[in-house]
């Protein structure tokens, strides 16, 4: 926007102007931040707050600028953590302050032993993440990530707790006898519960007179934990998921699997080792799904008309969620969407339908956006007001670090 539009008020300008306008607005006050923080970066370097006789530069930003001690020290922090790929992008005006504060909070963690190659290539995959989506979205990656350092790096912490999954339950009865309780399970523990209390906390159909499920969240959480203990009290009547039990899918290449070689994939959170895998595939439906060499479905079930329970077990395999750039929803809350709809005679083959997420689905067929499917992954096209030349982007918010830890980070062209 240049200056003559800025000096028209906004009601009298065009959608398109809006729209131009609303983007290069943003674009500029994060560019303004990224500012911010190397005059930040610069003062802490040259001591300036204490030779003004301030007790450091969080004194100097929380006088100066009127920020609380936790704005101050975050703004510092995020000025002096070495984050070259998150300096380029607010330089582009890509992302914004609050996913740059999520970053840092994940670099900062980072353990010592991380080789600088992987510290580089997790800030590649939160700054591409943050380019698509909002900092709650690369928080809830971050906390992936940290999970996967904490397992593979870093040392083990609580040393005094007994080996073992930790597990612990509180609870006491008030005096209207409401059951008051708290505690923390093991990822695994974690994972089961997940498993049955989400198909139970559904919202209920609406009524004959078109009355919505009045019961919040948390209401809706509390009823379904009451079922599961009503059920588990009869001990031969658990819930079940998609009409099924816990499925537990391994994945095997077509090399792998001629030399007898195991590598597997769990649709299922809390996964931590091995002898977990085992005592899963005791418990659940073990099904082997073939993969080629480039990782894509040689044989899986027999295709039918509609999208049967082997394919979208397939697209869990292929899309690990919410196919949407930025969403990091998993595959329990995802949809299976034609690319080429039904009515326009598209085929219900794992190369026509990939999983979205209700609210994603709702943009697809309501909204500028679109999609295809190009070397077996989706990409997504913004509308034209949002990205003028239409650049097809993937969701990476699924890849997990392992993968992504060699991979070349991206060049951004320099900003003026």
């Amino acid at each position: 926007m240049d200056v003559d539009e800025q000096a028209i008020p906004v009601w009298q300008l065009s959608e398109g102007e809006l729209f131009g306008g609303l983007l290069e607005s943003e674009k500029a006050l994060r560019r303004h931040y990224g500012r911010m923080l190397e005059f930040v970066a610069e003062a802490e370097k040259r001591g300036v707050a204490v030779a003004q006789g301030y007790a450091g530069t969080v004194s100097l930003l929380m006088m100066a600028l009127h920020l609380t001690r936790g704005e101050a020290k975050a703004r510092l922090a995020q000025a002096t953590t070495p984050m070259p790929l998150v300096t380029e992008a607010l330089r582009a005006g890509e992302i914004g302050a609050a996913q740059v504060r999520e970053i840092q909070k994940v670099l900062a963690q980072a353990p010592d032993t991380l080789p600088e190659a992987e510290r580089l290539a997790t800030e590649d995959t939160l700054v591409e993440l943050g380019c698509q989506a909002d900092a709650t979205q690369v928080a809830k990656v971050g906390q992936r990530i940290l999970g996967h350092w904490d397992v593979e790096n870093a040392p083990p912490k609580d040393r005094e707790r007994p080996a073992g999954p930790y597990r612990e339950f509180h609870g006491r009865y008030r005096r209207d006898g409401q059951y008051v309780f708290s505690g923390q399970l093991d990822p695994e523990s974690a994972g089961e519960l997940e498993g049955v209390l989400h198909p139970l906390a559904k919202p209920d159909p609406a009524d004959a007179d078109g009355h919505r499920d009045p019961r919040s969240h948390a209401q809706r959480h509390g009823d379904a934990l009451a079922e599961i203990i009503s059920r588990t009290a009869r001990a031969d009547d658990l819930p079940t998921t998609g009409g099924e039990r816990a499925v537990v899918t391994v994945t095997i290449s077509l090399a792998e699997l001629e030399q007898r070689a195991e590598a597997a994939m769990l649709n299922a959170s809390g996964y931590t080792s091995i002898s977990q895998l085992r005592r899963w595939c005791c418990e659940a439906k073990v099904l082997p799904a073939v993969l080629g060499s480039q990782g894509e479905v040689l044989d899986l079930g027999r295709a039918q008309r509609l999208a049967t329970p082997a394919q979208r077990r397939a697209l869990v395999i292929r899309d690990r969620g919410c196919t949407r750039p930025g969403c990091t929803r998993g595959p329990k809350w995802c949809q299976v969407h034609h690319v080429v709809s039904w009515i326009d005679d598209g085929l219900s083959d794992l190369d026509n339908m990939i999983l979205v997420c209700a609210r994603h689905h709702r943009e697809l067929h309501h909204t500028g956006w679109t999609v295809r499917i190009r070397h077996g992954t989706p990409e997504f096209t913004p509308p034209e007001w949002l990205d003028p030349e239409r650049k097809p982007i993937r969701n990476t918010a699924h890849q997990p670090p392992v993968q992504r830890s060699s991979r070349i980070p991206r060049q951004r062209e320099p900003v003026p």
